[in-house]
């Protein structure tokens, strides 16, 4: 295994451990789980606060979120594709609330562009600066908002305010502090944003019912069923 491959396994490692054990892993820990001798770890790190930040910095890094963004299918239906970019946020600020609390951090570390990152697909050591950018989620934001450009026609709002939208609520949605352990699903946190939660007229001003409506995005209408039920 090459110096670079090494350092990258034991920053995985690292990673994996804080989450599964809740806190800093040691580096004896470190050692067992990868499968090396303790001092392994001294030659590819010159001390474990090195390897701490390393580890920190690429699990922040956006290009893996990227990666997978891109990858969804964007022959879906406007409610599967924004439904599987929720999830994959979902998973993204669970992981993050995770490390965070294991770390002890108080908020994300500070972040370069990561375009190097971006370029490769994945996490690359040594690109991201010590100033926070204003365009490191930029690339991220761009491939999101190509799910919805065709889709445009048909929302109240810009598409990038759907997104915006759905990324803040599955922030409080998935953080079980915030949501009171009532943690929300994908499904339901798009049908939350596209669809709302309160009656309706049984017709849109587009002439379609609600439930066709609801087809026509990629929704199930028997789920809508009870909101066209009239008041008693």
């Amino acid at each position: 295994m090459s110096p670079e491959d090494r350092r990258d396994a034991l920053i995985d490692v690292f990673v994996r451990l804080a989450h599964r054990e809740g806190r800093k892993p040691t580096t004896s820990e470190i050692a067992q789980e990868a499968g090396v001798a303790e001092g392994t770890i001294f030659r590819a790190f010159p001390t474990k606060e090195v390897l701490e930040k390393e580890a920190v910095q690429a699990a922040f890094c956006p290009a893996p979120v990227r990666r997978r963004i891109a990858a969804i299918d964007p022959e879906g239906s406007l409610r599967d594709r924004l439904v599987d970019f929720t999830r994959i946020m979902q998973l993204r600020f669970t992981e993050v609330f995770g490390l965070m609390g294991a770390l002890g951090l108080t908020e994300p570390p500070n972040r370069g562009p990561h375009q190097a990152c971006y370029d490769a697909g994945r996490h690359l050591r040594g690109h991201a600066d010590e100033e926070e950018h204003g365009a490191a989620h930029q690339p991220l934001l761009d491939t999101v908002h190509q799910l919805l450009i065709r889709d445009e026609d048909r929302l109240l709002v810009p598409g990038v305010d759907v997104v915006h939208r759905i990324r803040l609520l599955t922030f409080s949605g998935s953080h079980p502090g915030i949501a009171d352990g009532q943690v929300l699903t994908p499904e339901e946190i798009v049908d939350t944003v596209l669809f709302g939660l309160v009656r309706r007229p049984s017709t849109t001003e587009s002439g379609l019912s609600i439930t066709e409506l609801h087809a026509q995005l990629g929704g199930d209408p028997r789920m809508l069923a009870p909101l066209e039920e009239p008041r008693p």
